[in-house]
């Protein structure tokens, strides 16, 4: 067997460049984490079925295809759901008695990157398991039997059909969605259309090679041109999804871009009327606003650290009805699986606009105020990471600060708090910090750059 990178085995998922000489994610190593999984749903999970969907890439039919062999020649019987979004993978897998679910899709990186996501169930494989499947693979200790394939050709009319009947919307209200090109483009048009919507979408063409910008919400200029159609037809509001459409942004109805962790926070307020006492998680980069709001409006908050599998984890210890983090992924246990699903989403953000009565800038407003800097990615090497995330814990406890260290190290200070936590997919640190007034945000800065001088490893922050 031809040598299969090792850099593919990320943290929450399995991905790599699919294309050109230097691709990493072959179709060798698609075949083989086919087997592997195939493998570790029987051995150590009794489960011999699996959901397997594919986002719009180009490298995504053939990924898939050959995903399936591994998976069959495990033993494995696989149900190919086709063309669809995260989500909907999650959802059928869990219909099917929690079985096992891979999403072939590079979700928001470039046309020439793919991966794949693998579920029990709604519950996301990540960490140690992924680890668990590269074992397997490197000691070729592989499971064999020769399972069945067939075709749902009815999963989009199941999963819409579903969606439809959770939610009932009382107000039309006029909305603008923008796809970016990726899958959300099939389903979000239909979905507003049951809900009783005046929807109009830009950039709705499935089209793998993503023409008009990244399809990645979390970055304001992937967000521009939703906020430039919301303004020109007057819209109440505005939603982008990222490619395989388990994340959402929001802008209002001035097409101004409304944080992640602020929009959790209202959809919080809005759910602790109906489960007051309720627990509600967010991860370690979400505004003390959100927190702050949870609180006021009743509920519990607790913090996790950043990922979408440690969010969903949190949750479920916590018996959460709700969660988030900054990236735009939201987890919906209320009348639901508990897994990240941007239509959902869009739906209960929907849903809290009727039930307020009140614009989405009016209620942004009415949330506690902080001011929150960008987030600093300085350059580090993977193999530093490590001990300058320890080097900063042990100077911030013996300067006497209140420290979270659920992930990388967040002080909280007596006007505001900083966090730096290392990126789990590229060799970089992510800093970010918020004050009551810019004045103090900026200090907290200070205060970790000077401490971070003392790593010349990793790249000046200013």
């Amino acid at each position: 067997m031809e040598d299969i990178s090792s850099s593919i085995f990320k943290k929450y998922d399995i991905r790599g460049l699919a294309t050109g000489e230097d691709a990493t994610l072959t179709m060798v190593a698609a075949h083989a984490v086919g087997q592997a999984f195939g493998t570790y749903l029987q051995r150590f999970h009794q489960i011999s079925t699996c959901i397997v969907g594919r986002d719009n890439r180009s490298t995504s039919y053939d990924l898939q295809s050959t995903l399936t062999e591994g998976l069959r020649r495990s033993g494995v019987s696989v149900i190919d759901i086709g063309l669809v979004s995260t989500p909907i993978v999650y959802w059928h897998a869990v219909r099917q008695n929690n079985c096992g679910g891979v999403m072939v899709t590079g979700s928001h990186l470039p046309p020439e990157y793919n991966g794949f996501k693998m579920s029990l169930g709604g519950k996301t494989i990540f960490g140690s398991d992924i680890k668990l499947l590269h074992r397997l693979i490197t000691n070729n200790q592989f499971i064999f039997g020769r399972g069945d394939s067939t075709t749902n050709h009815s999963s989009y009319s199941q999963y819409v059909n579903d969606l439809q009947g959770r939610l009932k919307l009382e107000k039309r209200f006029k909305v603008v969605f923008d796809p970016g090109n990726g899958t959300a483009g099939i389903f979000i048009p239909r979905l507003l259309q049951l809900w009783g919507q005046d929807a109009v979408g830009i950039n709705i063409e499935p089209d793998g090679t993503y023409p008009n910008h990244q399809p990645d919400p979390q970055k304001a200029e992937n967000m521009q041109q939703l906020g430039d159609k919301v303004r020109e037809i007057g819209a109440d509001i505005g939603f982008g999804y990222d490619g395989d459409a388990d994340r959402v942004g929001v802008v209002d109805e001035n097409g101004d871009l409304i944080p992640a962790d602020r929009i959790l926070a209202l959809l919080a307020k809005d759910m602790l009327t109906r489960h007051r006492g309720a627990a509600v998680v967010a991860d370690v980069l979400s505004s003390q606003s959100l927190f702050d709001a949870v609180r006021l409006a009743g509920g519990v908050p607790y913090m996790a650290a950043s990922g979408h599998s440690l969010v969903k984890e949190e949750m479920r210890e916590r018996k959460a009805l709700l969660g988030g983090e900054m990236s735009g992924h939201m987890f919906f246990a209320e009348d639901y699986y508990g897994f990240d699903d941007a239509y959902l989403a869009t739906g209960r953000i929907l849903q809290m606009l009727t039930n307020a009565g009140k614009p989405l800038s009016e209620l942004n407003v009415e949330l506690p105020e902080y001011y929150s800097t960008p987030e600093y990615r300085p350059h580090c090497p993977d193999v530093d990471k490590d001990d300058v995330i320890y080097g900063m814990e042990q100077q911030m406890r013996e300067a006497g600060y209140n420290l979270v260290t659920v992930d990388g190290v967040r002080v909280q200070f007596d006007n505001g708090w900083g966090i730096v936590r290392k990126s789990n997919t590229e060799p970089v640190l992510s800093l970010r910090f918020e004050g009551k007034t810019e004045e103090d945000a900026i200090k907290y800065r200070n205060i970790f750059a000077l401490a971070l001088r003392n790593y010349p490893q990793v790249e000046k922050i200013t």
